[in-house]
Order: C-alpha cells, then structure tokens, then sequence
C-alpha cells in the first residue's frame, strides 16, 4: 500500500488527511486517489494524473509530477500545491 497525505485545500476538499491505495506507479496512485476523493477531481487531480499546479514529494526526498514514477509497498506521497512553496 501507498499513503498519499494530503495538507491545504486538497484535505478540505478530501475531508481526510490522508488515504492509502493499492498502485505501482503515482498515475495509478492518483487515479485511485480521485476515485477515493471524488472532491478532486479535476482540479486536483484528473484521470491519473496531477492538475497543472499541483506536486507530489515523494518519500520526503523528490519533487515529481510524473504519472510513470514507479511505487512501492510502504512509499509516502505528499501531495502538495506548487503555490505553497516559500
């Protein structure tokens, strides 16, 4: 299982912190994610893949937004708004 922690506007729009899904890939991730969480899509999510703005770290350690990027049993991915940097 994969944990996507979720912080900002996408756990208001969720109503969660956070959701584990069964993926071997963030596409797969994000498509379980988005029909988990119907609230975001497709501003947040959509089909798979993250709308424009949004980034997911991975891990604690990479930055991506790539629906390819493999997963593991265990991995952490923060989905977070390219807005909130600092």
């Amino acid at each position: 299982m994969v944990t996507i922690e979720l912080y900002g506007v996408a756990r208001l729009r969720a109503g969660r912190a956070a959701i584990e899904v069964a993926a071997c890939s963030l596409g797969e991730a994000l498509a379980a994610l988005g029909v988990a969480c119907p609230a975001l899509e497709p501003l947040i999510v959509a089909g798979g893949r993250l709308a424009p703005g949004w980034l997911v770290a991975l891990n604690g350690a990479q930055i991506t937004a790539d629906p390819e990027m493999a997963l593991g049993e265990g991995d952490v991915v923060v989905l977070v708004s390219a807005d909130a940097g600092g």
